[in-house]
């Protein structure tokens, strides 16, 4: 083979090779980029669930609350009618 035939095919090489650098840094970049991105979702995920099961049980809380209060309140005039009927008698 001629040197002159050898040129171009080394040239398509150093073509080749330099494509396959590239493709492989963008590659390593977007594989970074997507880490990053799961690791915030999976914080993000964490965080929601923790959160969430708080709210549930504020809202819990509050219910209980509301209702202690209902039936506070339905004894507090059951025992203030009753005093109110004995002083009138």
């Amino acid at each position: 083979m001629s040197p002159e035939h050898q040129q171009p095919n080394s040239e398509n090489a150093n073509t080749e090779l330099a494509f396959v650098q590239t493709a492989l840094a963008a590659a390593d970049k977007s594989e970074r980029i997507s880490r990053v991105i799961v690791g915030v979702l999976a914080v993000l995920t964490v965080f929601v669930f923790f959160w969430m099961h708080r709210f549930f049980f504020l809202v819990l809380l509050f219910a209980i609350t509301m209702y202690l209060r209902q039936v506070i309140n339905n004894n507090t005039r059951t025992i203030l009618r009753a005093i109110a009927n004995t002083r009138s008698r």
